[in-house]
């Protein structure tokens, strides 16, 4: 969605979005919905993030990105959140679509 890509467009101060991306100071976000969380080769998740486990559902991108240091404290994250609902479904949205197979919708 476009609404989605221009809300990533923040995400890409330190996230690559590329399918042959390179971590930033945030690992790889192409194919993260669905993804094992704190999967992404060669990027150092914090301890905190490692703990949580499972994949990247909608409904656990959904609350992670409201605000990241209140859903996992300890989380490298420091973004402060996206709080508008709308803002955080167009950006999954977007999300979801960067991936070779995009996940099932729920």
């Amino acid at each position: 969605t476009m609404a989605g890509a221009t809300l990533a467009e923040r995400c890409m101060v330190c996230h690559d979005m590329g399918k042959d991306g390179m971590n930033k100071i945030g690992p790889v976000l192409y194919g993260v919905v669905g993804r094992a969380k704190a999967s992404f080769a060669g990027f150092d998740y914090s301890a905190a993030l490692k703990a949580k486990g499972g994949n990247w559902t909608y409904g656990d991108l959904f609350q992670f990105l409201q605000s990241p240091l209140t859903n996992t404290p300890g989380t490298k994250m420091t973004f402060a959140g996206i709080p508008r609902v709308q803002d955080r479904l167009n950006l999954i949205a977007y999300l979801r679509s960067q991936a070779d197979s995009p996940a099932p919708l729920p």
